[in-house]
């Protein structure tokens, strides 16, 4: 059963402190308030955008800026989220971007204005799906690996060799057909056989 979360409590009060213990389990924070002696709150949730049928998941770091909301006693209330401050300051200055940063680098970014989306990571990118569509001009920069068949509707071209264990037209081999009539001089063979 879902525990609702007291409301009617008017002796609540903002405060500000700095995260001093993450529950990952529970998606719960600890927090230390400088103004009331470096006070340590009980476990209190972190707010997500997010925990029913659809979800989403993701904790501050200990020594993270917070606010939160308590009760008059300081032993209940929630954290409203991560607050930008001198140590950790806004990662960009436009208001058209959107991002998620990663402490370890990884970016998704998404500008409103040009319509871009970026991803930048050092790790391995996974999409698992039924089908995968891509309707766009694709540039690919890197090697290569298809594990599967690859059906292509229009021309493949090469600016550069290409090698193969064996290229057919058809049931004919370019490594190993072999050609009827063949006559010595300028004459033109017979058609390739397999």
């Amino acid at each position: 059963m879902k525990k609702a979360v007291v409301t009617h409590n008017f002796g609540a009060t903002y405060q500000e402190g700095f995260v001093s213990q993450v529950d990952p389990k529970n998606h719960r924070v600890k927090v230390k308030i400088p103004t009331l002696e470096d006070f340590e709150t009980a476990w209190l949730p972190f707010f997500t955008i997010n925990a029913g049928g659809n979800q989403f998941y993701g904790l501050p770091d200990v020594g993270e800026l917070v606010a939160m909301i308590l009760d008059a006693r300081g032993e209940g209330g929630y954290v409203l989220g991560s607050i930008y401050n001198s140590e950790d300051p806004t990662p960009v200055t436009d208001s058209e971007m959107w991002l998620h940063k990663f402490k370890n680098g990884t970016e998704i970014s998404h500008n409103r204005k040009t319509g871009d989306v970026i991803v930048k990571t050092s790790g391995t990118v996974t999409v698992t799906a039924a089908q995968a569509v891509v309707n766009a001009p694709t540039e690919i920069n890197g090697d290569t690996v298809i594990n599967g068949s690859l059906h292509a509707t229009g021309a493949i071209t090469s600016a550069t060799e290409v090698s193969a264990p064996s290229v057919k037209q058809g049931s004919v081999s370019l490594g190993s057909h072999v050609h009827t009539g063949v006559e010595s001089g300028n004459k033109t063979s017979g058609t390739p056989k397999a």
